[in-house]
């Protein structure tokens, strides 16, 4: 479930569908889509960040909050892309870290997302759900990646 596929030709909204529905077969769980203004293209390079980013939040929203209340947002304007991944499961205490021993999780999100030039966030609180939200430049170039 972690291959990435042949993103090429397909539109940034082509590519989020496709992550998603990938992970829906995977799982069996659904996931919420927003895709306002989401229109024009992005190079190969945003779209494998754009995929691996959603790839790898929803990948924790089913494991650790059992695939709740998933959610992806994506929107665009003025050179930029905002994606938000979010579920309703139990959150945690941002303050006592989120890495994994062993896994890169959250830290690999982020240290792609910024490698782009892009700004990642993350919010989260026990008992009140996780959101993960990155902005990429749609020409990283110009993002000073």
């Amino acid at each position: 479930g972690m291959i990435l596929p042949e993103l090429g030709d397909l539109s940034p909204r082509e590519t989020v569908a496709r992550v998603i529905r990938s992970h829906e077969q995977r799982t069996g769980t659904e996931v919420e889509i927003e895709m306002g203004g989401l229109n024009g293209e992005a190079s190969l390079p945003v779209k494998i960040t754009i995929y691996r980013f959603i790839q790898e939040a929803l990948n924790n929203a089913y494991r650790h909050a059992g695939g709740v209340g998933q959610r992806v947002a994506v929107r665009n304007g003025d050179g930029w892309l905002l994606v938000e991944v979010s579920d309703e499961g139990p959150g945690f205490d941002i303050a006592h870290g989120y890495v994994e021993e062993g896994h890169l999780g959250i830290e690999g999100m982020r240290q792609r997302v910024e490698s782009m030039g892009g700004v990642f966030g993350i919010d989260s609180g026990t008992g009140r759900g996780t959101r993960v939200s990155a902005e990429l430049p749609l020409d990283p170039a110009e993002g000073g990646a």
